[in-house]
């Protein structure tokens, strides 16, 4: 119920900072790689403000998919030198086979993409990648 609070109430925009810091990005380049787009054309996110619960739940998955990530690597064995978090944000850029070349974060505008997203992670982890 928490997790419900905070997504209708809206994700504070200072938070795409700290996330950005932890992919490598800045945090235009993380708007522009979860497709999260500002309150108006031509502005930015302001200092206080908060996202829109839909943006917001688009932040969460993210967050998931980074939680997904460090689980694969943490049941693989040795995850002292690995971030997650940076390994996320250069995959979601990279073209991928298994999505017919295209880079994964064109399905980062809709939850369901992010479903396959996390699908597509849980087959790497099984080894059914393609």
């Amino acid at each position: 119920m928490d997790r419900i609070r905070v997504l209708r109430a809206g994700i504070e925009s200072v938070v795409l900072v700290a996330i950005a810091h932890a992919t490598g990005r800045s945090p235009p380049e993380l708007i522009d790689l979860l497709q999260l787009m500002p309150p108006s054309p031509g502005t930015t996110f302001r200092k206080g403000a908060r996202l829109t619960t839909e943006q917001s739940e688009r932040v969460l998955a993210f967050l998931r998919l980074i939680e997904r990530v460090e689980a694969m690597v943490t049941s693989g064995g040795d995850d002292r030198a690995f971030d997650a978090a940076r390994w996320l944000g250069d995959w979601l850029t990279t073209p991928c086979p298994a999505l017919g070349g295209q880079r994964p974060a064109v399905l980062t505008d809709t939850l369901e993409g992010y479903r396959v997203l996390d699908h597509l992670l849980a087959q790497m982890l099984s080894g059914a990648y393609a």
